[in-house]
């Protein structure tokens, strides 16, 4: 009992209550999940406060359809006024300026619409090729 006095004396109050690696070890993953999880809700919560100045909610895409495995068409509705826009790799193209946008129009009516007047312009285009 003597020889221990000076080691109860020496040592401190912290190492004789510490907890078994296997608690400590588990209070450490505990952290570390809290502290991942907090990164990844701030990281949501940014991503979702995230705007783009200038757009202001002005450019819409209505509709779209691939005609390739890489190239698609795309129906915007850009400050009241519909575009049809190509997009392949590298490369974005105004096709046809369709005119004022309907806004009381479903988006199904808008994609039926976008379909007869693709259909046209294919039409139009076969006929000035040939």
């Amino acid at each position: 009992m003597i020889r221990s006095l000076p080691c109860l004396l020496l040592c401190p109050m912290s190492a004789w209550a510490a907890p078994s690696a296997l608690a400590a070890s588990g209070q450490m993953v505990v952290s570390l999940a809290v502290v991942v999880a907090l990164i990844g809700g701030l990281y949501l919560l940014l991503k979702r406060m995230q705007t783009r100045p200038g757009l202001g909610g002005r450019i819409r895409a209505l509709a779209a359809l691939n005609l390739g495995a890489r190239e698609r068409v795309v129906l915007l509705e850009v400050a009241g006024r519909q575009l049809l826009v190509g997009v392949a790799p590298g490369r974005v193209q105004t096709l046809m300026l369709l005119g004022d946008a309907d806004v009381s129009r479903s988006p199904e009516a808008v994609n039926e619409t976008f379909a007869a007047r693709l259909g046209a312009a294919r039409e139009a285009n076969a006929e000035g090729a040939s």
